[in-house]
């Protein structure tokens, strides 16, 4: 293949690395379930799709409740994303990835 032909091939088809991730979660207040990320969205991304999953990983694992019983302020659904809000695959797996605390402690 030709350099040219290459460059173009790459300018076409290249995966853009995001600008940034945020941990995406839901939170039980008052009754609801609402949506929320860390860091916040006045705040600065993380610059790390690693760090991101690790502290989603430690947020999901220290939310964890004995008792499993929803409680105001629990998390759930907590994942990661980029800086337009998609899912950003889980860089383990290389796939998906939900961390699921159906009943968790306020943080």
């Amino acid at each position: 293949m030709k350099l040219a032909k290459g460059m173009e091939l790459i300018a076409r088809d290249w995966v853009v690395k995001p600008k940034g991730f945020r941990v995406k979660f839901q939170q039980m207040t008052h009754g609801k379930l609402v949506t929320g990320y860390s860091p916040s969205l006045e705040e600065n991304w993380l610059d790390s799709d690693v760090t991101a999953w690790r502290y989603a990983w430690k947020l999901a694992m220290a939310a964890t409740s004995d008792d499993n019983r929803p409680v105001e302020g629990s998390l759930v659904n907590i994942t990661v994303v980029d800086e337009k809000d998609r899912s950003v695959n889980y860089y383990v797996t290389g796939k998906p990835q939900v961390f699921n605390v159906f009943c968790a402690r306020p943080f």
